[in-house]
């Protein structure tokens, strides 16, 4: 079974507190069979952590992200990219989460600005949404201040070129982007990634002198307070943080947290979100 020990304190031993009974649409559509099939979600009997154990290859779902996860085609999906990009930003104020995202970051640089912790050139500044496809944040990110990038694996996010917005067709690593990057967001992407830390470890890598990183993932206090239907238990996710959690994650990578939030969003999702920046 994989993983065989909690990321964030190493202990072996935990307890499945989620049994999945069969393979879901995620894992059939990479070809997951039912035959001596087992994923649970386990609580870490050491700190208390969340992390998905399972029987299939931990490489498998590799080949989703990069074809396949985001096709209108597929089961979960209702829409193209593009078509979800353009429902989104429609939205009025009220009803966007990504706006009420983007206050939030915008307040805690403004405060980090204030304290003096950022020594920054004048703007423009560069700020790379990794993972980003939708093209959602990017776009609504940009403004006279702000230069947007998506960097991410897939290729269902060029459309956003058409929009100025340049796109990478890759994983982050540090030179994909000309120049210093200030700001990196990873909104629910950690949750997918079998290495988180090491993928922090690249971004931190990525940025420039006082460069921040935003962080959204789902919150542990999914567990008891959502069905056990529910998507955010899907295959998909490899782990669920607490504050304790990804706090210790973000500083094991390179980074000191300087604001951290725990949001039931508009859509009823449990969200943690954590502003950060690099050591």
């Amino acid at each position: 079974m994989t993983p065989d020990r909690c990321l964030i304190c190493g202990a072996a031993e935990a307890t499945a507190v989620l049994t999945a009974p069969a393979p879901d649409a995620y894992e059939q559509r990479v070809g997951v069979s039912g035959d001596g099939f087992y994923r649970a979600w386990m609580r870490c009997d050491g700190c208390g952590f969340h992390y998905s154990r399972y029987s299939r290859d931990p490489a498998v779902l590799d080949r989703l992200y990069e074809q396949g996860y985001r096709e209108a085609a597929a089961a979960w999906r209702g829409a193209t990219t593009e078509e979800t990009f353009r429902k989104v930003v429609a939205l009025p104020d009220d009803q966007s989460e990504t706006r009420a995202r983007i206050r939030w970051i915008r307040q805690g640089i403004a405060e980090a600005r204030q304290a003096g912790l950022l020594d920054w050139p004048s703007p423009p500044w560069s700020m790379v949404d990794v993972g980003g496809a939708t093209g959602i944040m990017a776009y609504e990110f940009r403004d006279a201040e702000w230069r947007p990038h998506v960097v991410d694996p897939a290729p269902e996010g060029r459309f956003i070129e058409a929009h100025g917005i340049p796109y990478v067709q890759a994983p982050f690593r540090d030179g994909l982007i000309s120049g210093p990057v200030q700001l990196a967001t990873l909104v629910y992407v950690l949750e997918h990634l079998r290495d988180p830390e090491q993928a922090l470890r690249d971004v931190a890598s990525g940025l420039g002198g006082d460069g921040m990183a935003f962080i959204e993932v789902p919150d542990a206090l999914a567990f008891g307070r959502k069905p056990v239907e529910d998507d955010i238990f899907n295959s998909c996710h490899l782990w669920m943080f607490d504050p304790v959690s990804l706090l210790a994650l973000l500083a094991r990578s390179g980074f000191e947290t300087l604001r951290l939030a725990r949001v039931r969003t508009l859509r009823g999702h449990y969200t943690l979100m954590a502003l950060a920046l690099r050591r």
